[in-house]
């Protein structure tokens, strides 16, 4: 097939339709979240930018592995597309495709290269066995890892702790200052808050526009407030049908207040999530880097506020 003289975006445009059917198939059964869609599908990807797209003659390596990343650029950003599927996801997507795929293409020229063709041959055939046991991973309880975690992140404030309750029961108004990984993410457009008794219930809404300005997607999160006790506050996830949903699941938090002085006040805020996607060393790190700086806004949008802090 690689030597019929055909131009070459009738190569990507089949491989995009191929792999946009592949893709619909695995996000509409149970293993949406797994490995296989995170890891299988950019390796077979790169497998068909090699086998089916033409290959120059008397190119160099490193001008055919920037021609191969703009091939697999020019296939992922056409599916996403075609899936309707959103910008954030596909920022969470490229590192672990640009991986995969630059494994794809070492393989393809550990087979060309090399003293011993054998020799390389074998250790190019090994890898796709390599990345058949990574991509098993979310297909099965006992391929998974595990997937509840929790994030502390503690501060001492210049405040005492019913000022610092007062600052949760206030009107809440999120500002745009934040860390520049949780700018990808909208903030909600309306927060319905202002009261801390146990039993009210926060809401939030989310417009999430997938491509920056429509095919928008709109949703909810409810945070009930469960308990409200001199030194602490916990709080629960009673819905979630906002963007976030997809990636990871918020179950809910604790503020635990630690008096040092009457003026004076260790704030430890903890979220508990759980992580949906696979495979756990991509998305395990990211998530946790993402909720602990959450943590940090929260801590400094609802809690602390214009309390000076060290």
């Amino acid at each position: 097939m690689v030597g019929l003289k055909h131009p070459r975006w009738a190569y990507l445009l089949f491989t995009v339709g191929i792999f946009s059917f592949l893709i619909r198939l695995i996000l509409d059964s149970n293993f949406a979240n797994s490995a296989v869609l995170y890891v299988a599908i950019p390796f077979l990807v790169s497998f068909a930018i090699f086998q089916f797209t033409p290959k120059p003659k008397r190119q160099g390596l490193w001008k055919r592995y920037l021609a191969h990343m703009r091939d697999a650029n020019i296939i992922m950003l056409a599916t996403s597309v075609i899936l309707f599927e959103g910008f954030i996801c596909v920022l969470m997507f490229m590192p672990i495709y640009y991986l995969i795929v630059s494994v794809g293409f070492g393989a393809e020229a550990l087979m060309k290269r090399g003293d011993d063709g054998q020799r390389s041959k074998l250790k190019a055939s090994i890898l796709p066995l390599v990345i058949a046991i990574f991509a098993v991973e979310g297909l099965t309880p006992s391929t998974s890892f595990e997937r509840q975690n929790q994030v502390t992140r503690t501060v001492i404030v210049n405040a005492s702790i019913d000022d610092l309750k007062a600052n949760m029961a206030a009107d809440i108004e999120f500002s745009d200052r934040r860390h520049w990984f949780l700018s990808i993410f909208p903030l909600p457009v309306d927060v319905a808050a202002g009261t801390l008794k146990a039993g009210d219930v926060h809401r939030l809404d989310f417009i999430y526009k997938r491509w920056f300005f429509t095919n928008i997607d709109r949703g909810e999160f409810h945070l009930r407030i469960d308990e409200v006790s001199e030194n602490q506050i916990r709080t629960s996830v009673t819905r979630n049908t906002s963007y976030l949903a997809k990636y990871l699941s918020i179950q809910g938090t604790e503020v635990q207040f630690t008096p040092i002085s009457d003026e004076r006040t260790e704030v430890a805020l903890t979220i508990h999530y759980q992580r949906l996607l696979d495979p756990a060393w991509y998305f395990g790190p990211m998530q946790k880097f993402a909720v602990s700086r959450s943590a940090d806004y929260l801590l400094d949008q609802v809690i602390i506020r214009e309390v000076s802090h060290d």
